[in-house]
């Protein structure tokens, strides 16, 4: 049984900054791979809703995935919020088994 993790964050821009929140998710993103334990990061807008992107993450271990939260970066989905950029930020997470 595998002890990988994966988590997903949905994330729906506010109105007219879709374009905007998506350039910013990708900032964030390309900080956030680099971490220890991280297999890959990615962010893609959803093909149904141009306004709602989807942020996904895949980590080696649940112990690798929690050290990401602890992660000042991680704040920035967050931020996205306070900024306007984002009406809501949607996290979930589960086992790859």
């Amino acid at each position: 049984m595998s002890n990988e993790v994966i988590t997903t964050v949905k994330v729906q821009a506010a109105a007219g900054r879709s374009d905007e929140l998506g350039k910013q998710l990708q900032k964030i993103v390309d900080t956030l791979r680099e971490l220890p334990g991280c297999d890959s990061y990615m962010v893609d807008r959803c093909p149904e809703d141009g306004t709602c992107w989807t942020v996904s993450a895949r980590w080696q271990s649940e112990a690798a995935m929690q050290s990401h939260f602890n992660c000042p970066e991680v704040q920035g989905f967050i931020g996205l919020i306070d900024s306007r950029l984002a009406n809501a930020v949607d996290f979930n997470s589960f086992p790859i088994v």
